[in-house]
């Protein structure tokens, strides 16, 4: 490997732990944080696997900043499997080394420092076609085993692992050899367990996973040709336009490497370019296909593959110092933007926390609130107010009941509408809380309108997040028992 290369493989890792220890938490991130701190057999979004790994990673250390470990060696194990999967395909193994190099050295690796529920499902997926992949040639009931705990664990991470599954299986069916279905029978069956922990969570839980995943989440969308264009923008950015130049250039060989990665992408190809039609594709929907996309640029004339590490490289710096200004520019600069309030809530949030120390049973209106302020002031704050189809975790644990009688401090970051307020709440007084220039406001609140409340929120949520289809079992609801039963 060249001495560039090497050199530049240590920066980029080296600033990556730079951007680990500086960048502020994000929202999601916090929400993450969130689950760990209230351990379950599941969670409203998504499967639990994200929220298990903080949970076990606290009993360690409990900082954010140490969760992000768990993506940044996920992505220098995802480096070596490339090289290892490519090794099974017979690749030089110079050229396979170069290509896991390369996956360290492009912007999604750098993007990867955030603790987030995409980055188990990236790493087992990646793990459990690898070990597939693997029991095809050598030990294959211990490997297909193994694949399947993998597979079992990225599907527990997010629902997106199917995708990837089913073209693993694909691969396998048409790989031309029936003795092999045996492995596929193998990982199926060690996967069923998995899918049933989370069906059997759905089941006592509204079926949250599904309704927020399929229904929620589709709600009122339309034919788009702004998103499907967006979607391509997202595959050329991962690409990279110069990526995409090269491997047109470049002769690839119709081998079973080429068949390896088509079928393990095709089904989520076909999935996001349906779904891309109607819903914007985010840049993290196509992490766990990543690996496989780099796998591509194996097939890079010589002459070609300098240049695109060249020139991912500066890619890659780029995206870098932008981080790092982020990380790193003072607060101060966005006083007279809009935004500053929110620029304050994740660059200065221990004074956000010192000011509100004084005031009980604090409560947010959106879950980021929410999740960046109960991690950083060391208190527990749930969600009120809030019809909005995300971050709904907070419903499992507040009874509105509870609140008749009872005095409430609500927090906001711009201010209130008091009218809004005093529709749910017989008292209600605003209080600014003054930082840095710019005002944060507590609205405390006494005796909710349990009726109102009811009307304007409960019955809103009920129709939109927990009006289960008759065609589902219908198990336990602690929305339903709790204020419609």
């Amino acid at each position: 490997m060249q001495k560039m290369v090497k050199v530049n493989l240590f920066i980029v890792l080296f600033l990556k732990i730079i951007l680990i220890s500086f960048f502020p938490l994000t929202g999601d991130e916090a929400y993450f944080i969130f689950w760990a701190d209230n351990i379950n057999i599941g969670f409203y979004d998504h499967p639990p696997m994200i929220g298990w790994v903080v949970y076990l990673m606290s009993f360690i250390i409990d900082d954010f900043r140490f969760f992000r470990l768990f993506s940044f060696f996920s992505a220098l194990l995802a480096s070596y499997l490339i090289y290892k999967i490519l090794l099974e395909f017979e690749v030089d193994k110079e050229r396979s080394k170069l290509i896991g190099v390369l996956f360290l050295l492009m912007p999604v690796d750098v993007l990867m420092i955030l603790i987030v529920n995409d980055i188990p499902l990236f790493i087992f997926g990646l793990l459990g076609g690898y070990f597939l992949l693997k029991s095809l040639r050598v030990d294959w009931l211990k490997n297909a085993f193994i694949s399947g705990l993998f597979l079992g664990l990225s599907f527990l991470s997010k629902y997106f692992s199917v995708f990837l599954v089913l073209g693993l299986v694909l691969y396998v069916i048409f790989s031309g050899n029936r003795k092999h279905l045996k492995n596929v029978m193998v990982v199926l069956l060690v996967v069923v367990p998995f899918g049933l922990q989370n069906l059997y969570f759905n089941y006592v839980s509204c079926w949250n996973n599904i309704m927020f995943n399929f229904f929620a989440r589709s709600e009122g969308l339309e034919y788009s040709l702004k998103t499907f264009v967006g979607f391509l923008f997202v595959l050329i950015y991962y690409f990279t336009p110069w990526g995409v130049y090269y491997l047109l250039k470049s002769k690839i060989s119709k081998d079973n490497l080429l068949k390896f990665i088509l079928f393990s992408v095709s089904v989520g190809a076909v999935v996001y370019t349906i779904v891309s039609l109607k819903k914007t594709i985010g840049l993290h929907w196509l992490l766990l296909f990543i690996p496989f996309i780099v796998m591509l640029f194996s097939y890079l004339k010589e002459e070609y593959m300098a240049k695109m590490i060249k020139y991912t490289l500066v890619f890659t710096y780029i995206h870098i110092v932008v981080l790092l200004v982020i990380s790193f520019l003072p607060s101060s600069l966005f006083e007279s933007n809009k935004n500053y309030n929110t620029v304050l809530m994740f660059k200065n949030t221990d004074l956000i926390c010192e000011k509100i120390e004084r005031y009980d049973n604090i409560y947010a209106t959106d879950y980021t609130s929410s999740a960046i302020l109960s991690y950083h002031c060391d208190e527990r704050i749930n969600v009120v107010m809030n019809n909005s189809k995300y971050g709904r975790e907070s419903d499992k644990v507040v009874d509105v009941n509870s609140l008749q009688g009872e005095s409430i401090n609500i927090f906001y970051r711009k201010p209130p509408n008091i009218k809004s307020l005093e529709k749910v709440f017989d008292e209600v007084e605003i209080k600014e809380v003054p930082l840095l220039n710019t005002k944060f406001y507590m609205a405390e609140v006494k005796n909710i309108k349990y009726e109102e409340y009811k009307k304007y929120y409960l019955d809103v949520q009920r129709e939109k997040f927990y009006d289960i289809p008759d065609w589902l079992p219908q198990g336990m609801c602690y929305f339903h028992d709790r204020y419609y039963d």
